[in-house]
Order: C-alpha cells, then sequence, then structure tokens
C-alpha cells in the first residue's frame, strides 16, 4: 500500500524527467501504464553510457527511472493506436508527458484538446524552458537547460578552470520530484472542485529555484566563478587531508566555533590573537590568508584524523565522499536511501528509493518491480480497458500494438 493507492497514472514520455515523475508515483503505490512506441523508449539502449549492463533480464539503467510500471506498446500515428490511447486516458487520473508543444498539438493531447474531454483528468507536463517565450519549443535536456542556462556549469567551476563536469539526471530528478509533488496538490485539488488540473514544471525553472542564492547574490553584483581563496568565509570551505581526500568544513558560527577549532581541533591557540583573524569582519576580511593557513593545517592529517577531532569537537563538517561510496554508506543503509538489487539472471546494481518516506510503506522491505519488455503488458492493460482477445489480435495485425 502506499499514499496513491487506487491513482491511475498514463505516462506518454521518455527520456529521464517525466518517466522518473511517474516512477516516483509508482512508488508510492500509483497504477502507472507507460506508453511506448512500437520500437520502445530509446532509454532502453542508454545503460552502455552509463557502465551498466544491458543483458535480455537486467536494464538498471532504465529501470531507474522506469520500475513499477506497466508496459503498452503502442502505434500512436495510427488511429487505432490512438483510440486505445484514448481508452487508457479516459480511465487515467493523471497523463504525464515530455512532447514538446509541437508534438502535443500535432497528435491533438494538448491540455486544452484533453480538458473538456476529461474534465478531471490531471495533465502533468515536464517543459525544457516553459511553455512562453521564444524558447518554448526548444529541445532541453538536463545537460543544456537546467546545467548550462541556469549557470551551474560556467559559474560552480573553479576560476580560471574549465566548466564543471556533469552527471546525468541531476536536473531531471529535480524535476520529476518537483513535479510529483505538484501532482500531489492537483488531486487534492480535484477533491474540493472535482475538476482536473494543468501542471506543468520546466528545467530552466526548477533551475531558478535551487539556484536562488547565487542568482540573487549575482543579482547584487557577486563575481562567480571563484577559486577556493574565495569562499563567503575560510571557515565554509573545503580543505585537503594528508591523504589526498577532502573535508568541507562548515564551522559557520565564527565567534563560538572559531576558538574551539584553534584549542580543540588545530591546536592553534596563536592563530586567536592573530590581528588577521581574531574577529569576524577581520577574518572575512582576510579570508584568503586564512584558506591559506587552513590548508596547511589539514594537510597534517588524514581525512579519518580530521573527522574523528572535529566530531568530537560538534563541529559540523563532512568528507567530501566518492559516488562509488554511497551504496555502503551505512547512514544510506541505515536509512533505506538505497538497496543492492540483483536480478533473476543474477546481475547485481544499486537503485535509490523515491526521496520521500511515508509511514504506510515498508521502506526497509521496499523493492520496486524491475521492467518487462516493450508492451509486456498490452494484453492485460488492454483488456482492461475493454479490448477482446479478438480484437487485440487484430490490432496486433494491424501494427496499432506491439
Amino acid at each position: 500500500m502506499g499514499p496513491l493507492e487506487n491513482i491511475k497514472v498514463v505516462e506518454l514520455a521518455t527520456y529521464l524527467a517525466a518517466p522518473t515523475c511517474a516512477r516516483v508515483l509508482a512508488d508510492w503505490g500509483a497504477d502507472v501504464i507507460k506508453v511506448e512506441p512500437l520500437k520502445g523508449d530509446i532509454y532502453r539502449t542508454m545503460g552502455p553510457t552509463q557502465m551498466c549492463p544491458i543483458t535480455e533480464k537486467a536494464n538498471p539503467t532504465f529501470d531507474n527511472h522506469n520500475s513499477g510500471k506497466k508496459y503498452v506498446a503502442l502505434n500512436l500515428r495510427s488511429a487505432e493506436g490512438m483510440e486505445a490511447f484514448h481508452r487508457l486516458l479516459a480511465q487515467a487520473d493523471v497523463f504525464v508527458t515530455n512532447n514538446r508543444p509541437d508534438a502535443l498539438e500535432a497528435m491533438h493531447l494538448t491540455y486544452d484538446d484533453l480538458k473538456d474531454k476529461y474534465p478531471r483528468l490531471i495533465f502533468a507536463h515536464v517543459l525544457g524552458y516553459g511553455e512562453k517565450g521564444p524558447d518554448y519549443n526548444k529541445p532541453g535536456f538536463d545537460y543544456t537547460a537546467f546545467f548550462s542556462r541556469s549557470g551551474i556549469l560556467a559559474d560552480l567551476a573553479p576560476a580560471g578552470g574549465p566548466p564543471c563536469n556533469i552527471v546525468t539526471g541531476m536536473g531531471d530528478h529535480a524535476v520529476s520530484i518537483s513535479l510529483a509533488a505538484g501532482i500531489c496538490a492537483a488531486l487534492y485539488h480535484r477533491t474540493t472542485t472535482g475538476l482536473g488540473e494543468k501542471v506543468d514544471c520546466g528545467l530552466l525553472q526548477v533551475g531558478c529555484f535551487l539556484l536562488q542564492a547565487p542568482i540573487q547574490s549575482g543579482y547584487y553584483g557577486k563575481v562567480m566563478p571563484r577559486t577556493r581563496y574565495d569562499p563567503n568565509q575560510a571557515n565554509s570551505n573545503t580543505y585537503q587531508c594528508s591523504d589526498g581526500e577532502w573535508i568541507f568544513l562548515a564551522a559557520t558560527d565564527y565567534n563560538r566555533q572559531f576558538p574551539k577549532l584553534c584549542k580543540e581541533v588545530f591546536n592553534r591557540p596563536d592563530l586567536l590573537e592573530d590581528p588577521r583573524f581574531n574577529d569576524r569582519l577581520s577574518s572575512i576580511k582576510n579570508k584568503a590568508e586564512l584558506v591559506k593557513v587552513y590548508d596547511e593545517i589539514f594537510k597534517t592529517k588524514t581525512q579519518d584524523e580530521w573527522c574523528e577531532l572535529l566530531e568530537k569537537a560538534d563541529i559540523a563538517h563532512e568528507r567530501l565522499q566518492h559516488f562509488k561510496d554511497l551504496p555502503t554508506d551505512p547512514q544510506v543503509l541505515a536509512n533505506n536511501y538505497m538497496y543492492e538489487y540483483t536480478y533473476e539472471d543474477g546481475t547485481k546494481t544499486v537503485f535509490a528509493n523515491a526521496p520521500v518516506h511515508f509511514g504506510c510503506i515498508d521502506h526497509e522491505h521496499y523493492r520496486m518491480r524491475t521492467s518487462g519488455p516493450i508492451g509486456c503488458d498490452n494484453d492485460a492493460v488492454l483488456q482492461g480497458v475493454g479490448y477482446t482477445p479478438e480484437e487485440l489480435a487484430a490490432l496486433r495485425e494491424a501494427g496499432a500494438i506491439g
């Protein structure tokens, strides 16, 4: 059971943001039908780009974003395939799509096309750049609309170097959980009005929201990108340890924590008397010099040694972990944020649970249902909307379904 039990979702989408939104809804208990073209979602083939295996039984990259669903393959270029799609919409509570506005217009699947025909339907649309403006129909990936347009790539890399490297899906997943929240709000709105709603969420939109603080700073003249020697304050910065690993120090309460750092952690009480650093304003004015002092101090011990000292002093900090560390992180495992999964052919992988816990879901034992082949649920799903076995055979013969 989950909080969205008995909510029916139809997804017409590819790549990441919209399918991941539908996957989150499935994790929360919704009945999700993913409608693919007869050749399938192109993301079924993307495993090698992530160094992930694809076997007859296992497709971890695809399942990251598409688990927990039923899989129907329709030819929406045929009248019969589109008729089957509308039968699915007629029983749906939510329609999730990331098709561009012009594509939806061509298929007569825009919100305006559907709102009167299905007045209780929640129309949930993932956009790259929003539904207005000169770029409304521009193709958008999180690489472009999120990472590039938002300022992340240009301004978060160290000054003087190349842009940041990026990873697949970060912006898409932020959009997915944002849109899922919007869908839940729209479903609640329907309980009071009886009417569906249009909900949209864009990659650029989420970038603007997530990056409000640096965008606002830039509005007031803060120059980015910057180096490690120009942090907000030296006590809130990254430092490399003797073993080559890094720590983020977050001793932001300068007046209380600088003395603790100097006496209890660094064994450098002399810094308290240094006129460059002995009050907050001076330390900010001379932050580059203080960073250099800290650099030399942190080089004297390993990451583990510094973490032990900072923990004992109750000063906020964190080791800079690597992606490979997360699946075995004891805190991650204790809270069921991730789990190891073994497919029936023995292929092993790790999955992350959706980023909200509910009391009605046993997250310790929850394991999402992985995907099946293209169209594997065609007969069961389409019989559920009134097709007979004979009609399904005829549709398959005509090339309208997979």
